[in-house]
């Protein structure tokens, strides 16, 4: 949930509590002060009844009143105590039962006791009740339609230097040396934040220049010392002098020497590739390149006795680095050559816009939690630094493609696709 949506849904819920509260309270005091009103006129009509009858003493035909809201009535004993209630009575005006406010009380004229009713209808002040409301609730909704517009108006507007700056960091890309700045927002806040992203962006591109030197020199000054250390032992090799024991310690001195160099040249490639310092970019027919690799390992196949089928229909065109496309092919066909068994096979296919390569080779499937991890052996091999899998999945992560394992009919596939949206 985007974060303007929780404050906008929080702020929503608050105002409809408040005015939903407000709105009860606001009806009870209204009908309250209705009641109140009402009860007034009653006290207003009773005064004028008394002036009336102390002024004019009537008889008691004359108290019989014409008007049909007055009821008077003899009795024989007077009650001090004023009466309030409310009653359903018929209303000639209305047509029907409606909800009256009752006023008893009793008086004394002509030395006679009678009992006054006054009756107020309470239907025009329920209606006047009902329309206050009504508006009340339109008001209420057109309040909290133009405090919800407004809020989310004035939250965009806020939000906007938050978003620029996010665009120019989804935009920010470690390997170009163009510094990067933010415009000033005018709200302190956002401001200091940018200073911060600032900041830290620099020092992030200052280690990440530092280091990228530090391994291009690193291998650089690794390379030296081993390419002299093979020229040693090479020479000491073709030595008629040395005797089998010492002959077979410095030929596994010169193939751990060889394993290493390969390996510090692979650690390089794939720094090399993390750091997207490949940048040259063109459209490779990827079957094209797989047969002209095929062929120059054709020898490895034949040397393990290898059953070779290369089914390459459909044509499969990638748009990458020249030179990573063929390490890439590279390392997927030794993948495969590799970890096979004397005498089995292998498959290349390619359909529906995907190459796979498949063999034959341990009857279990591989750990997929590590297939694609540094140095993460399968199987103990002499031949294998645990590299070449993680040098192809980099590859495949640069460009937007996807190299996909499974293991099905006691074969290993490796299948490489574009992934489904977008590609680099």
């Amino acid at each position: 949930m985007k974060l303007q949506t929780k404050i906008n849904t929080r702020f929503l819920a608050l105002t409809f509590l408040v005015f939903s509260v407000a709105g009860v309270l606001f009806y009870f005091a209204l009908g309250r002060v209705v009641d109140q009103n009402i009860s007034e006129m009653l006290e207003s009509r009773k005064e004028y009844i008394l002036l009336n009858l102390q002024q004019h003493p009537l008889t008691v035909d004359s108290l019989v009143s014409t008007d049909r809201s007055i009821f008077i009535k003899q009795v024989d004993k007077i009650n001090q105590f004023e009466h309030f209630s409310d009653t359903l009575a018929y209303d000639q005006e209305e047509k029907e039962l409606t909800l009256f406010r009752k006023m008893s009380f009793s008086v004394q004229a002509n030395d006679h006791n009678y009992k006054v009713v006054l009756l107020q209808s309470l239907f025009e002040s329920e209606d006047l009740q009902m329309v206050i409301f009504s508006f009340m609730a339109l008001l209420f909704c057109m309040v909290l339609l133009a405090l919800f517009f407004l809020n989310r108006w004035l939250s965009v507007k806020a939000w906007r230097p938050f978003f620029q700056s996010l665009l120019i960091l989804n935009a920010w890309k470690l390997s170009e040396t163009q510094s990067v700045s933010f415009d000033p927002t005018g709200i302190s806040e956002f401001d200091q934040l940018n200073a911060s992203l600032e900041k830290m962006m620099h020092k992030i591109r200052a280690d990440f220049v530092n280091l990228k030197e530090f391994t291009e020199n690193a291998s650089h000054e690794i390379q030296t010392p081993l390419a002299i250390i093979k020229s040693k032992l090479e020479l000491v090799l073709h030595d008629q002098t040395l005797n089998d024991q010492q002959h077979e310690r410095i030929h596994a001195a010169f193939e751990s020497a060889i394993r290493l160099s390969k390996l510090n040249e692979s650690l390089l490639l794939l720094s090399k590739i993390e750091n997207n310092q490949f940048v040259e970019l063109s459209e490779i027919e990827m079957c094209q390149l797989i047969r002209s690799k095929v062929d120059y390992l054709e020898e490895l196949f034949a040397l393990k006795q290898i059953e070779l089928s290369v089914l390459l229909e459909e044509k499969v065109f990638l748009t990458m680095n020249p030179l990573l496309a063929e390490i890439l092919i590279n390392n997927l066909l030794s993948n495969a050559l590799r970890h096979n068994v004397k005498g089995g096979k292998i498959i290349i296919s390619s359909q529906n816009q995907q190459i796979t390569i498949s063999n034959s080779g341990e009857q279990a499937p591989m750990d997929l939690t590590r297939l694609f991890q540094r140095f993460a052996k399968q199987v103990t091999s002499s031949e294998s630094n645990g590299l070449g899998l993680a040098i192809a999945h980099e590859i495949c992560k640069n460009y937007h493609l996807q190299l996909n394992y499974s293991y099905l009919d006691q074969m290993h596939h490796m299948t490489l696709q574009k992934e489904l949206f977008g590609s680099k």
